[in-house]
């Protein structure tokens, strides 16, 4: 019973957090810093606290796609509250960071391969995403850093809905023998019938 009620107040904690960290993000403002005076009026719905919480997450972290981290705090709270099995929601998680950092990274290559007027930023992608990014782009060239981040998304796919990427080829290759084997199995049997007739047109002559 104390079990339960902990899992119950840790569960509540987490969700009141969670929901915290989701509405700074939702009200993040790219103009409001931490070292934001006084005197100006603070835009983020959850204040002073939520700035420091949103530049954290948003502008030094992964960029937008941090919005993954309070959803995933949610289904936490949720888990631990209801009391349910942790290792359903553990698996989740993984790949869905693994989502979240190459999301972040994507955005930010797409941010230096198409830099805006004012030059390349990092506010969609975040300094983390955007910096690891430029250093693939620069280690790997364009082209690699593409092909890295396609071959990561397929991997990502495939382990978390369990897709069979080589079942297509298997059907094909299936297909394949099997519309050969019925050519096969037509010509054989258009040389049969022609050496029937052929057969036929030599009894006739003589």
């Amino acid at each position: 019973m104390q079990e339960e009620r902990r899992l119950e107040i840790l569960g509540i904690l987490t969700i009141a957090l969670s929901v915290f960290v989701l509405v700074s993000l939702v009200g993040y403002n790219s103009s409001e810093e931490p070292s934001i005076s006084s005197n100006v009026q603070v835009t983020n719905p959850m204040g002073i606290l939520g700035i420091f919480t949103a530049h954290f997450f948003i502008k030094l972290g992964f960029g937008y796609s941090t919005i993954i981290f309070p959803i995933l705090g949610l289904g936490w709270g949720w888990f631990l509250f209801a009391k349910k099995e942790l290792s359903v929601i553990l698996r989740t998680t993984w790949y869905s960071l693994g989502a979240m950092m190459m999301l972040s990274i994507t955005i930010g290559v797409i941010s230096i391969q198409f830099p805006l007027d004012g030059g390349v930023s990092y506010l969609a992608s975040g300094l983390t995403g955007g910096s690891i990014a430029q250093l693939m782009i620069h280690m790997l060239s364009i082209w690699g850093t593409m092909l890295f981040l396609f071959a990561g998304f397929l991997m990502l796919v495939r382990g978390y809905f369990n897709l069979d990427y080589y079942g297509p080829f298997l059907d094909m290759k299936d297909k394949w023998n099997m519309w050969r084997s019925e050519k096969l199995a037509d010509k054989e049997q258009s040389e049969k019938e022609e050496a029937k007739r052929k057969h036929t047109q030599e009894l006739k002559l003589k």
